[in-house]
């Protein structure tokens, strides 16, 4: 699409066609005067044939590629997992069309920034800035004088089924560490647009009581230093009634907004206005679409949530995510304006505290041929046996050991409270973690939580413990839906976000190697395969049988060994020592190897 004039009628192609992309967008745009759906697309052919079969008129595809060979619609909206968003509007960047983008915003800060970088336009679909209720709402605020604080509330009583998308990627109220939809974050955009971005969040959720539970309450406080403006917001999924409000008090009265009805105080507290408000779904739906096609085809210059306008909601997102896991207060991320944004110079750039920086990725400059990137952290050892760098220690902990963390173990024997030394030499500690097995779909909360006990910035390496989600509430079984390339995909992200600055696996063999490296989306190689011993005397014999997953001379995995070095990959072993095996170490060949070379058997090992 080269150039767009402003006209009457728009037309839009839906690409996803779950819940929402069916339920909100079509429905809602179908009957439209001033928005024509001219065809849709999804991967999913069961979807694809319902759709048709309901809606024959409407053009459908499998792919987009097709679609675009056959259309070219002034934009399209994005209704598909957040995983795939980048993937598909890069294929719309490909063909010069802009797109509106369901929410999250971004997965990770560098997913962000690559969305204001590109040249096509984006926007991003929080629809109560277009509800009128809102509207109004921001226009009478100017009322109430200076606004010396905001209470905010969205609450409902909602019991998702078990195997639905929110319990399966443990999302609740809020984006709890999860490139998900969610409640909160609707009306955090709305206070994010009527007060600006915070200064400092401090952010505490509530779950069902369980440990591996989902948030289903959360309380967030925000302040304005430069405004001197305090903030409340309350989110629940389990609250008995349902309930939608803000009340801001103001210098000069008070504004509040229930339901679909404002009411304005004076200091008093006598009632001076009242307003209420009706207003449809669809109006909402196609006025956002509208005023977009008025944005890209240049009749506006602005649009309330492009990219560029929501980067305040954003990096409010992110403060909040890492006050739930630290259980302090955070402060909010600024922006240093560079570069380009969306076909227009003064793009962001991140002025973000952490590790991330912009071109690199795990402590090396991005980007191989073939798309393949390597894993090697920062300060990595160069070889397997460089298993003690003598520069810098080593924690090595396991997410589900929860009360290890803050006192981990450092090569010495001695326990050491990490923070106070990773505060004033965080080179002086290497630290290396794993997901467990039950925390797959969980990666980026285990992350966050992680680094909050041990008081650290990032981690050095984080590792996949097992190539085996499983169900948390029953570690028998297996985690329904989940694989662990979407493990590895997540663990991406916390590396795109600075939180992590290399990535790895544990236990794996070379079937399950091939898999994750064919994965069109697994594009980084782990940095090291750490292969654990699985070693008790009374499995001596059978040893020769065993699988790939052992560094020990009765099994010296020569195969796996050799796999993981063509690909870059370090070989670490859990226990190199031979733990468990006393046979081994009187073995008269390891003992004769010894006298010769007048080393011990643990040297020698």
């Amino acid at each position: 699409m080269v150039a767009l004039v402003a006209q009457d009628c728009y037309e839009a192609v839906i690409i996803g066609l779950g819940s929402r992309g069916q339920r909100t967008w079509f429905e809602s745009l179908r009957t439209s005067s001033k928005i024509s759906v001219s065809a849709v697309c999804d991967s999913n052919a069961a979807i694809l044939d319902g759709f048709a079969s309901r809606y024959p008129e409407t053009p459908v595809y499998s792919s987009l590629e097709r679609l675009l060979e056959h259309h070219r619609p002034d934009f399209a909206i994005v209704c598909v997992p957040n995983k795939y968003h980048i993937h598909v509007i890069q294929h719309l960047e490909a063909a010069r069309v802009p797109c509106l983008k369901e929410k999250p915003i971004a997965g990770t800060v560098e997913e962000f920034l690559h969305l204001c970088s590109l040249k096509t336009k984006i926007g991003v679909t929080f629809q109560r800035r277009w509800q009128p209720r809102y509207k109004h709402f921001s226009q009478l605020l100017a009322d109430i004088g200076r606004p010396l604080s905001v209470r905010a509330t969205i609450v409902g009583h909602y019991d998702p089924p078990k195997d639905g998308w929110r319990v399966r990627h443990n999302v609740g109220t809020f984006i709890l560490m999860s490139p998900q939809d969610d409640l909160g974050v609707h009306m955090l955009d709305v206070l994010v647009w009527l007060f600006g971005r915070p200064s400092s969040v401090f952010a505490h959720c509530l779950g069902d009581g369980q440990p591996s539970g989902r948030d289903r309450e959360s309380h967030i406080l925000m302040t304005w230093e430069k405004s001197e403006l305090i903030g409340h917001l309350y989110v629940s999924e389990v609250a008995l009634e349902k309930d939608e409000g803000l009340i801001v008090r103001g210098a000069r009265g008070s504004l509040h907004l229930k339901g679909e009805e404002i009411i304005l105080y004076d200091l008093g507290g006598r009632q001076t206005l009242r307003m209420s408000f009706q207003s449809s779904k669809q109006d909402v739906i196609v006025s956002m679409c509208q005023e977009f096609g008025d944005y890209i085809s240049g009749k506006e210059h602005t649009y309330s949530t492009s990219i560029s306008q929501v980067e305040s909601t954003f990096f409010t997102t992110e403060a909040i995510n890492s006050s739930f896991a630290s259980h302090a207060a955070e402060k909010v991320a600024q922006i240093l304006r560079d570069g380009h944004e969306n076909g227009r110079k003064n793009g962001p750039k991140i002025g973000y505290q952490n590790s991330y920086q912009k071109g690199h990725q795990n402590g090396h400059k991005n980007g191989s041929e073939n798309g393949i990137q390597h894993s090697h952290g920062n300060g990595y050892p160069n070889s397997a046996s460089d298993n003690l760098d003598k520069k810098r220690n080593r924690s090595n902990t396991t997410k589900s050991n929860s009360h290890s963390e803050p006192h981990a173990i450092i090569n010495n024997g001695v326990s050491a409270k990490l923070s106070p030394q990773v505060n004033t030499a965080p080179a002086a500690v290497w630290v290396t973690t794993k997901v467990d097995n039950s925390w797959h779909h969980r990666v980026a909360e285990s992350v966050q939580i992680s680094l909050a006990r041990m008081g650290l910035k990032y981690i050095d390496l984080l590792l996949m413990h097992w190539p085996s989600p499983v169900d948390p509430d029953d570690t028998k079984k297996a985690l329904p839906n989940w694989d662990f390339t979407m493990t590895w995909q997540d663990m991406q992200n916390e590396v795109q976000a600075g939180r992590v600055r290399a990535i790895g696996v544990s236990n794996f063999g070379i079937r399950n190697l091939r898999k994750l490296m064919s994965h069109p989306l697994c594009t980084t190689i782990p940095a090291v395969n750490q292969l654990e011993l699985l070693a008790k005397p009374n499995w001596i014999p059978n040893y020769y049988r065993c699988p790939e997953l052992n560094l020990h001379p009765y099994c010296p995995s020569t195969r796996l060994v050799t796999f993981c070095r063509e690909y870059g990959i370090h070989c670490i072993a859990y226990s190199p020592l031979a733990f468990g095996l006393p046979k081994l170490h009187d073995h008269p060949v390891l003992a004769d190897i010894c006298t010769r070379t007048g080393k011990t058997v643990q040297q020698v090992l």
